[in-house]
């Protein structure tokens, strides 16, 4: 990387912009982004390539990053307006809308695209969209703003969600930007020639143009770097890596040269390294956070790691046999094989081309070695809710406050998400990652309440 000293940070900001939105557009993340990233474009297409095997592709109007995934990852998915995750209807809906619109015009109406998407939606068993049911109706207005959201879609005139109220007395009109919906769809692999999901992962073997010595080494260099900016934290142990890549991550070369190219800091533990970003913009999922089930998860934090010091310090103490003991196990391998194996499962057999069919090629997962950390049950866990309910549930929502065991899967799906627990049956494993955020200060604020006319 050869940028001057003093355009450095304005170079790393274009770094951190692509790495959290692959897709770029004139107005998506915001309107600055686009430009940023077109003014280093050349620096940015050589670095990434190089550091971490990315592809990145410009047009006039977007800038698209062209990832190369190791593992299956179900903790980012798509999300609708309001922050709900896509289900399969949804992720479906979206499909096909981006394939209708390959066909449309540059304007079409609401109703159109959505005559476009049920005549395709039919010919798929167990799918379907009618324009008579809300929920259907509803899932496609998703689709459709998740797309428009990008840029993609520009609404002209009407309403998207009162067509979905009503498409009888509401209509909606929309400007396509083919260069967006071109942008959107790019497999690194054409789907009709693969027969697994595994094939569009990047393992050692997938990739290399051949499988010496140095086409070995500098995928694992890059299988690093890209594990340092992909996940919230790398466990050397834990994790499953090959030798050559952990080499990499407990060096000092690969590490210097993420936080160089993206103006992030690397912070080691015997167990791990993390990317810590303390502006806040480099994760989907900021930690400490705002809201209920933020707030949550950090009150859990502490909680969890005070149960864990306390069965500690009892362990090394033989005579005292009534403080609390802690069972150790080992943490699960993330259900790759699992998670291929059920998105294998919706692939229509019919669309692949068996004589160009490529299987995925990915290298052996590496021996794990022997690591437990200690499992919180969760009948703990759910006692431990209830108190802190009892404390602080006047500053919570009122629709958390009313399902506590909706709020306490939520604040353990999050911890999960961030790699300080992994959920397995009867409670959660307690990841090194977690002791980061333990002895935090909580300070409650009352809610301010007016008086009332008998006061």
């Amino acid at each position: 990387m050869t940028v001057p000293e003093f355009e450095l940070a304005a170079y790393q900001r274009a770094v951190r912009t692509i790495l959290v939105n692959p897709l770029v557009t004139e107005s998506y993340p915001d309107a600055a982004a686009l430009p940023l990233v077109r003014r280093w474009a050349d620096q940015l297409r050589g670095d990434l390539d190089r550091a971490f095997g990315y592809r990145l592709e410009l047009t006039p109007t977007t800038a698209r990053l062209i990832r190369t995934p190791d593992e299956l990852d179900a903790s980012r998915p798509a999300r609708t307006t309001t922050d709900r995750p896509f289900d399969r209807r949804r992720y479906a809906y979206l499909a096909l809308t981006l394939a209708a619109l390959g066909r449309a015009g540059t304007q079409l109406a609401l109703s159109e695209l959505a005559d476009a998407v049920a005549a395709d939606a039919g010919r798929i068993e167990g799918l379907g969209l009618s324009t008579e049911r809300a929920a259907d109706r509803a899932a496609f207005v998703d689709a459709v703003a998740w797309l428009e959201t990008r840029g993609a879609l520009r609404l002209a005139d009407g309403s998207a969600r009162r067509w979905a109220d009503d498409p009888y007395a509401g209509e909606a009109l929309y400007d396509v930007d083919r260069d967006v919906v071109n942008a959107v769809y790019r497999p690194r692999r054409v789907l009709q020639h693969i027969d697994s999901v595994t094939a569009l992962l990047g393992g050692v073997l997938a990739d290399a143009n051949g499988t010496g010595r140095d086409a070995r080494r500098r995928h694992a260099g890059q299988r690093a770097r890209r594990a340092l900016v992909e996940r919230p934290v790398v466990y050397y142990e834990a994790d499953g890596i090959d030798g050559e890549v952990r080499n990499f991550l407990r060096g000092a070369h690969a590490v210097a040269e993420v936080e160089r190219l993206t103006g992030l800091t690397a912070e080691r533990r015997a167990e791990g390294i993390a990317v810590l970003d303390t502006s806040g913009g480099f994760s989907d999922r900021r930690f400490p956070g705002t809201g209920t089930v933020a707030q949550t998860a950090l009150l859990l934090v502490n909680e969890i790691a005070d149960r864990v010091e306390l069965a500690e310090r009892a362990s090394s103490r033989i005579e005292d046999q009534d403080a609390p003991r802690l069972v150790h196990l080992a943490p699960p391998d993330g259900g790759q094989r699992e998670l291929a194996e059920a998105v294998d499962s919706g692939l229509p057999r019919l669309g692949v081309l068996a004589d160009l069919a490529e299987t995925g090629q990915r290298a052996e997962p590496a021996e794990r070695d022997a690591v437990e950390y200690p499992l919180v049950e969760d009948g703990w866990l759910a006692t431990t809710m209830s108190g802190l309910l009892d404390r602080y549930g006047s500053t919570f929502a009122a629709q958390w406050r009313a399902d506590p065991a909706r709020l306490l899967a939520a604040a353990l799906e999050l911890l999960a998400e961030l790699r300080m627990v992994a959920r397995v049956p009867g409670g959660v494993l307690v990841l090194p990652l977690l002791a980061r955020y333990r002895n935090v200060v909580v300070r409650v604020r009352g809610r301010t309440t007016e008086p009332t006319l008998f006061d």
